[in-house]
Order: C-alpha cells, then structure tokens, then sequence
C-alpha cells in the first residue's frame, strides 16, 4: 500500500512536469513563430522604409492583423521614427533597437528585428504576440486542475484504504489474541475440570477404604482392650506391646480421620479461629517438629477470623511445616505469615467456577529450600504423589490439606520454582460474623 502510495505521488508529480514542459515548449514555438514573421515583415517593408512609403508599409503591416495572436506591431525608420503599426490594447511598443532581440512581458513577447537592404540596416520591425491564447490557457489550468484533483483523490482512496487495512489488521489481531485468551482459558477450565473428576473419584475410593480400615483399627483395638482385661494382672510382661499396638492403632485411626476429610466424608467441627493466634500457640511444637538448624520466622499481621475445624488446621500447619524442613536439608529459614486480603480475581491455579471473590485470611508457610518444577507443582496435591524417597513419605500430606481446605470453603495455592523455594498459600474465607 505504501509503494501504491509512492507511485501515485511519482504519477501526479510527473503529470505536472510535464505540463510544465509542454508549456515551455509551447511558448518557444510561439517565440519561433513570431520571430519568423517579424523577420518576413522586415524583409517586406525594407523598400517602403528606403523611400519613406508610409503607406506601402502600412499595407504590410495591416495584413498581419488577420493573425489574432498578434497583439501589436510597428515598422521604424533608421532614426527611429514609426513609419507604420497598430495597436490592439493600447499597450506601448518598447523603443526599436538595431539587432535582433526578444523580451518578455507577462503574457506577451515582444520580437525585435531589423531591416537590412544590402547588409546595412535601414530599419526596424517590432511585433508583440501573446505568448499564449486564452483559451488554451484556460484549457490548460483545466487539465492540470483536473490531474492534481485526480492525483489527490487517488492518493485520498489509497490513504482511506490503508488505514481500513490497519484498522482490520488491527481488529484480525484483537480478535485472534482474544481466540487465543479464550483457548487458553478453555485449556485451564478442561484441566481443572479433569482434575476435579480424578480428585473425586480418588476422594470417593480413599473414602471407602478408610471407612472399612477404620472399621478394622476400631475391630483391633477393642480386642486388644480385651485382651488385656482378660489377662488382668497377667497382662503386665505384654503390657508394654499392647500399649505400643494400641497406640500405634491410635496413629493409624488419625491418619484414616484425615483421608476422610480429604473425602469430605468425615464431619468436620468448625469453630471459630484467628490464624495468627493458632500460629502463635503452634511455634513450639513447630520448633521442636523441624529441629534446630530450621529457623522459624513469623509475621502475623492477620485480624480476622475465620470458621475452620481447629484440629485439622493444626495438623494442616504442621504438615507443610515439616514439609517445608524437609526441602532444606541442609537447614534454612521458614517462614509462617498471615494477612488480611480482599481478592476480586481467582488466584493462579485456581479454577474460575469455583472461586467467590471476597474477604479471605491469608496464612502462607514459606521455605528457602530446593523448590519445584512446574510438572510436579501442578501434581502436588495428587493423591499419593510424592518426590520422597521411598518409605520417607506417603503422598497424602499436601492431598489431604487440599481436601480440609476445600471441605471448609478455601483454597490452597502452590508458589514454587527450582531454586527459589516453596510457598503454600491457604486462602480461607472471613467470618462475617467474627471481628
């Protein structure tokens, strides 16, 4: 479009060059012509103005006014003296000279020529001619008015048109850009939708086996109460293994306790909590849970309240504070924060369906450890997944603190990257009625 523009510039701009030449060339035509008739003039008027015959030379002179380009002309003795001419609009002949000469006025050209009778000049000629008819000059203001309206009119066409090009580039690029958004949003919506079913089916089968495990645990726990009444005073050399299967059970039973919940099968007890004072009342146990080359670092800066099963709460902190320790092992520092957030958007990773903007408390558990990739980020809370070695864990940790958060009407958001560490954000809903 911008080489169309160029070339319809080049064609304008050639187009008045032209007429400008061909101007040019016509008025030294007209020059020619009107050189050549003062000089037929001079040649026929030479024995008049020997013989002072004014009006032989006067004849000659009158024949020329059939010519309507010729505006005036006169015939001049040797002294000077006009021996014959005519004037059409009373315009002054410039005063003769003895060679031949050429001026121009405005819109005239006056030719001077003299009469020569055997090489010496006897005479002068003096004929003024219009350089160019008003006619063909008004025809010709015409043609270039008209090509300079078609020039601009074409450069305007060619303009309106590139920019309707642009502004359909432009619509073509916020329309594909949006496609793009939509895809991707589509993209995002089908992956937590397949997450959703994969966590559902998942919480339903861990569900039902934890139901019939703690079913067994409270079968084997009841026979070993049995057990060691029945023994009575006998009982005390196993005392101490029945103690160690019993407590044992206990472990098991709390563990069954948080797959149900991750199932949303076990009913939770809500009450009502401030994270920031659960984290205060945590840091020991916390401290004495990651050991000492763990540095424990607080900011709790949360004031609202929220509604959450209290116990399970203790035993999500805990979980991602041993977590935390065990992406540093070689020490670090952990950080446990609180805030008070107001979100109008869903957080990254969190699917758009299921999010209520509104007031939330913040409690985020922040290390300084190895990190993740991006892959194992997105698979954290998969049930069962795990990047420990073998017998070093179970992959139901963080699982398990997504179903009690999610249970409760929360969100749990996964920040981590190879070599920056790991932050989990717990997003729980305000209580309205709380302060």
């Amino acid at each position: 479009m911008i080489g169309a523009l160029v070339a319809a510039a080049a064609l304008l701009l050639a187009g008045v060059l032209i007429a400008v030449y061909e101007e040019q060339l016509y008025s030294a035509q007209q020059v020619k012509n009107v050189r050549e008739q003062a000089q037929i003039l001079a040649a026929s008027v030479t024995a008049a103005i020997m013989f002072d015959d004014r009006r032989a030379a006067q004849e000659y002179v009158d024949a020329l006014t059939a010519n309507p380009e010729l505006q005036a002309a006169g015939v001049y003795d040797g002294h000077g003296h006009m021996l014959a001419g005519f004037d059409r609009v009373g315009k002054r002949l410039p005063a003769p000279v003895s060679k031949t000469n050429t001026a121009f006025g405005q819109d005239y050209v006056d030719i001077t020529v003299p009469a020569v009778q055997n090489g010496t000049g006897v005479g002068t000629v003096v004929l003024r001619a219009i350089t160019e008819p008003l006619e063909r000059r008004y025809a010709h203001y015409a043609g270039l008015i008209l090509l300079v309206t078609m020039g601009a009119l074409m450069i305007a066409v060619l303009s309106f048109s590139q920019a309707a090009l642009a502004r359909r580039a432009q619509q073509l690029s916020s329309v594909n850009t949006r496609l793009q958004e939509e895809m991707e949003e589509r993209r995002k919506t089908e992956e937590a939708l397949r997450q959703s079913h994969k966590m559902e089916a998942v919480g339903q089968l861990s569900g039902g086996i934890a139901h019939d495990f703690n079913n067994l645990i409270m079968i084997v726990k009841g026979n070993l109460r049995l057990l060691g009444r029945k023994l009575g005073a006998e009982a005390k050399p196993v005392g101490t293994y029945i103690a160690s299967a019993d407590a044992a059970l206990d472990r098991a039973a709390n563990l069954t306790q948080r797959i149900l919940a991750f199932s949303r099968r076990q009913p939770l007890h809500p009450q009502r909590v401030k994270l920031s004072q659960l984290a205060v009342d945590m840091v020991e146990l916390i401290r004495h849970s990651v050991g000492e080359q763990v540095e424990i670092v607080t900011r709790l800066e949360a004031s609202w309240s929220t509604l959450c099963d209290k116990n399970q709460m203790e035993h999500v902190i805990l979980n991602l504070a041993i977590n935390a320790r065990d992406a540093m092992p070689e020490g670090g520092q952990l950080v446990i924060e609180t805030r008070d957030a107001t979100l109008s958007e869903q957080p990254a990773d969190v699917e758009a369906e299921s999010f209520i903007p509104g007031q939330y408390v913040a409690l985020s558990v922040r290390d300084h450890g190895i990190g993740m990739s991006d892959e194992v980020r997105r698979r954290a809370v998969d049930p069962f997944f795990t990047t420990k070695p073998q017998g070093k864990g179970t992959g139901l940790g963080l699982s398990m603190a997504f179903g009690f958060v999610r249970q409760s009407n929360g969100y749990l958001v996964i920040e981590s990257a190879p070599g920056k560490g790991t932050s989990v954000v717990i997003l729980m809903p305000r209580d309205s009625e709380g302060t």
